[in-house]
């Protein structure tokens, strides 16, 4: 994606520079989501976003609004590298005899699981299948 498409999709809260400095994050940890669904091997998002299938066109445009939601995410809470996101998650922190607790509602109330996605990302794909994980019975 690029800040084209963010701004195309109605998204503004990021500048140019904001939007560069966490896409690639936000991108990977959509892909690893959505098990490399539109990896160009498996599928095109490009060939999607153009189908004459008004589902194809649905999915695909509700995969990059994803993207765009982690982007914002990730910028405004500062989680944009595996490391920050596994630092913000203490649980406890002692300083000499003071001991500070936290109930853990902190990133992990706002994200899928331990994917570091953003539960409205996840909303975003939850009604195109890109989130399945069924198993086929045949």
């Amino acid at each position: 994606m690029d800040y084209q498409t963010y701004t195309d999709l109605g998204f503004n809260k990021l500048k140019k520079e904001d939007f560069d400095s966490v896409i690639v994050d936000s991108e990977m940890l959509l892909e690893e989501v959505t098990r490399h669904f539109y990896d160009p091997y498996f599928h095109s998002l490009k060939d999607d976003l153009n189908s004459d299938d008004a589902f194809l066109v649905y999915r695909a445009t509700q995969y990059e609004k994803a993207i765009a939601l982690q982007c914002e995410f990730e910028f405004e809470s500062g989680l944009n590298s595996p490391v920050a996101r596994a630092d913000n998650d203490v649980k406890s922190i002692s300083i000499g005899r003071t001991t500070i607790q936290s109930d853990g509602s902190g990133i992990a109330a706002v994200t899928y699981g331990n994917s570091g996605v953003v539960r409205s990302a996840i909303s975003m794909l939850a009604n195109t299948g890109l989130i399945y994980r069924g198993v086929d019975c045949r």
